[in-house]
């Protein structure tokens, strides 16, 4: 299967504001290419929600599990109604060379390491401007959206 322009109604997907895509730990390896809207990358310990980074039209996002297939390293949420396309993860082995794959795996598996080493220690940020804080309400809606997610898929959400 190949995703083409005549095929690609079918992949998007819809999201409403505060919607969950994935959460920290789904075993979901699509990769996803936004086309408007924005999206809130975050992890979470217990009710404190950590904003990552901020996505919005024409980038990509999963594509750590997409080329590697480990779980989702974080949560992905709707910060306003947006619009993406699922690349199915089945089109990184038919499209790209075996060579090229191993390379990714193994970048990929050195990014996966210094997020660990950062979530585990923390990062000094100096003048970072481009990941604003959540407010406390904000991160109330988000965590509540995550337990909605969790309800609905039938997952314990460990906070």
């Amino acid at each position: 299967m190949s995703i083409s322009l005549s095929n690609l109604e079918k992949y998007k997907i819809k999201l409403r504001k505060n919607d969950v895509l994935c959460m920290t730990g789904d075993v979901n390896h699509d990769l996803y290419y936004i086309i408007s809207g924005t999206l809130l990358i975050c992890v979470n310990q217990k009710r404190q929600i950590t904003p990552i980074a901020y996505l919005g039209p024409n980038e990509y996002l999963g594509e750590l599990s997409f080329i590697d297939h480990m779980d989702r390293s974080a949560h992905i949420i709707a910060l306003e109604d947006s619009e993406v396309i699922k690349i199915p993860s089945a089109e990184f082995k038919t499209q790209v060379p075996r060579w090229l794959r191993r390379i990714a795996k193994k970048i990929t598996a050195k990014i996966r390491l210094m997020d660990e080493i950062i979530q585990q220690n923390g990062i000094r940020k100096k003048n970072v401007e481009s990941i604003k804080p959540l407010s406390i309400e904000d991160q109330r809606t988000f965590f509540n959206s995550l337990e909605e997610y969790k309800k609905k898929n039938n997952q314990a959400f460990k906070p």
